[in-house]
């Protein structure tokens, strides 16, 4: 009978998906395996999120289950070779999928399992699985949607052997959470932080609760990091989501107030410093989408609130002004050497327009430039401009510069004259408003310019 029992359990393994696991030393008793930086496939198995363990001398704490039973068979193995000790607790960052589904076979080895409050409802909902429809069956064996132990509503603090593990929520959000532990100066950040892809505000998730809570996680004293997607662990693992939030509500916020529609806003707001990151083209405009919903109702909310404060302050009439006079800026083009010793002296930016004799993309750059009063006062305020035509005149700095086509946009730093940015086909309005003022806000950033 005892041979029978290890025969089926020995079939089991073989007829699983092997991931090919392989675990990487974050610091002393903490490993982890980084996912595959892409969607769930048949050919990944769904491996696409970073699952970490941490050794105590009383067992393994589990971070992230991982998306199959398979999965976590295989991430167990890989622990059993390490060290042979139990698995007593899995900690699972999100509700989704690929986070929570191994967490049937730790259950099966006796651990408890803690999961966000929105597993509950998806617990409850018994939906089929999402990843049923895309991955293979030899991955999908005995996968199954568990009833968990724990659900964490509020900050929960876990101790096993001599280590903590503070549980922290975030607010507005019943479906992510992130571990902190002190002692280790490490954070497991879940899909807080999105690295070597775009973000996704997917399932309605909040913007703002979600920068929000990165304020928080980034004032906790801690020196790794490791998130769901992505191998950096180092305090620069937050500049990207951090940068990619900020100018998404800012720009949707900026259009928003000036009352453009839905439509306009899904063309305007591009980021297309982000244009590379993986996942660009499927998830962007969704993002786009579902900020402009929660930042519409924000800016309705906070107009009412105003109004009503408004009439209920009663103000002396105020002695009318005389308007003054509107400041009007006329664009005035210098050749390279006059733009650097101008930009130089007055912290501003060498931007280089590059066109030809016949381009008609060229000339609609050219009418925005001249007649947009915004953009006008952006150049006038923060710029330097060069205006070669490359029928006549040759490019400054040829030999850093590859020009393939017209109009070409060449950022520069003037101390150094290192080339910031270099955009083909800018020609529509709000992507270039979009650019020259993210130009300008690195430039703060960077510090090479100064309020």
């Amino acid at each position: 009978m005892r041979s029978f029992v290890l025969l089926l359990v020995f079939s089991s393994y073989l007829l699983s998906f092997n991931y090919h696991l392989k675990p990487y030393k974050v610091s002393d008793g903490i490993h982890c395996f980084f996912g595959i930086p892409s969607d769930a496939s048949n050919s990944n198995g769904g491996n696409m999120i970073n699952s970490c363990y941490i050794e105590t001398k009383d067992g393994y704490v589990v971070i992230d289950s991982g998306p199959t039973y398979s999965y976590a068979q295989n991430a167990y193995l890989v622990m059993e070779q390490k060290k042979k000790l139990p698995v007593k607790y899995v900690i699972n960052t999100s509700s989704k999928e690929v986070h929570v589904l191994g967490s049937e076979f730790y259950k099966e080895q006796g651990a408890s399992i803690f999961a966000p409050k929105g597993y509950e409802k998806y617990f409850l909902d018994n939906k089929p699985l999402l990843l049923s429809k895309i991955l293979t069956k030899d991955a999908m064996i005995n996968t199954r949607i568990v009833n968990i132990d724990n659900i964490i509503q509020n900050n929960t603090d876990l101790i096993l052997g001599d280590i903590k593990f503070k549980i922290k929520t975030v607010k507005n959000d019943d479906n992510n959470i992130y571990v902190y532990i002190k002692e280790k100066k490490i954070v497991f950040a879940g899909d807080m932080i999105f690295n070597n892809r775009v973000v996704s505000l997917l399932d309605n998730r909040s913007l703002l609760s979600w920068e929000s809570g990165l304020s928080k996680l980034e004032k906790l004293p801690w020196t790794d990091i490791i998130s769901s997607h992505g191998y950096m662990t180092k305090r620069s693992a937050l500049k990207k989501t951090k940068k990619y939030l900020k100018l998404l509500k800012n720009n949707i916020s900026k259009y928003i107030k000036k009352g453009k529609s839905k439509k306009e806003i899904l063309n305007y707001v591009k980021l297309s410093s982000f244009e590379k990151e993986r996942l660009y083209s499927t998830l962007h405009l969704k993002n786009v989408d579902i900020a402009y919903n929660e930042l519409k109702k924000k800016i309705k909310i906070i107009k009412k609130v105003k109004v009503l404060v408004e009439k209920a302050i009663v103000k002396p009439k105020p002695k009318p002004k005389p308007e003054p006079e509107p400041e009007s800026f006329s664009i005035e083009y210098k050749n390279f050497k006059t733009a650097i010793l101008n930009a130089k002296s007055k912290n501003k930016i060498v931007l280089i327009k590059v066109r030809s004799t016949t381009c008609k993309y060229c000339d609609q750059l050219d009418e925005i430039i001249t007649n947009n009063k915004e953009v006008k006062e952006l150049l006038h305020k923060y710029y330097e401009i060069v205006n070669i035509n490359i029928d006549y005149e040759d490019i400054p700095l040829e030999l850093a510069l590859e020009v393939r086509s017209t109009p070409t946009l060449i950022f520069i730093e003037p101390k150094n004259k290192r080339i910031l940015m270099q955009l083909p086909g800018i020609r529509v309005l709000g992507e270039l408003l979009e650019i020259l003022n993210e130009a300008v806000e690195d430039g703060h950033n960077g510090g090479y310019l100064k309020e």
